[in-house]
């Protein structure tokens, strides 16, 4: 059995996360034996959700994700047209969208730590179907989320810093490509709904090379009886 699908089994039967772990996986070369996205295009976090779906790992560009998650995943962005960009701006800023003014959604991006190293492909899929990705997703309720991020302080020491408030690329990737540590969120609106996030449902995300550290940690943490 190959690590990483060691590691999904013994998470899933250890914690009895309800979906399937997901796995990211930047590079620079065409991935070989994985199929492209295609010409089509939609919400990043949209697409991720088809694993959920049972869909084979896939890689993507960032000519096929309309959002800013090519921007955060690591992608870099895609040339856009002005009328484009005024568009996007118009389903961003005002009431009942992302940000009241385009100050607060600039003041939110400064907030963000960026990262600069843009790269061509993008691997999604299942835990146990990939190869050494970057980083990994946990998508569970607030309980077992508290326990991943449990099992990383009690081995390391430190807290786990989470962040929220935006939307769930930009929560999520940055601070983990970064710093090589794990992260947790609650998402933004759009991505709850386009993913289909029960409502105690949260997104843990480890860098990949804490894999080993969480999932022989588990059994050392408290199960909260302390009399």
């Amino acid at each position: 059995m190959s690590t990483n699908k060691e590691y999904a089994k013994k998470l899933m039967e250890m914690e009895g996360y309800e979906r399937p772990i997901i796995a990211f996986k930047l590079c620079d070369e065409v991935p070989e034996h994985v199929e492209p996205y295609g010409d089509e295009v939609s919400f990043f976090c949209a697409m991720v959700k088809e694993v959920w779906g049972g869909r084979k790992p896939f890689y993507v560009t960032n000519k096929n994700i309309l959002c800013a998650g090519a921007v955060y995943t690591g992608l870099g962005n895609r040339r856009i047209t002005k009328e484009d960009f005024d568009m996007g701006m118009e389903m961003t800023i005002g009431k009942n969208k992302a940000y009241e003014t385009l100050e607060n959604m600039r003041r939110v991006n400064q907030q963000i730590p960026h990262h600069f190293k843009h790269h061509k492909y993008m691997v999604v899929g299942a835990l146990e179907d990939l190869e050494e990705p970057d980083v990994v997703m946990i998508v569970a309720d607030a309980n077992r989320i508290m326990r991943l991020c449990k099992v990383y302080t009690w081995k390391t020491g430190e807290l786990t810093h989470g962040l929220t408030g935006t939307a769930w690329c930009t929560n999520s990737f940055p601070m983990v490509y970064r710093e090589k540590k794990m992260t947790y969120n609650m998402g933004d609106p759009p991505s709850r709904f386009l993913m289909e996030l029960e409502p105690g449902e949260m997104y843990g995300f480890i860098h990949y090379e804490l894999m080993p550290l969480i999932v022989e940690n588990f059994e050392n943490i408290s199960d909260g009886h302390v009399m």
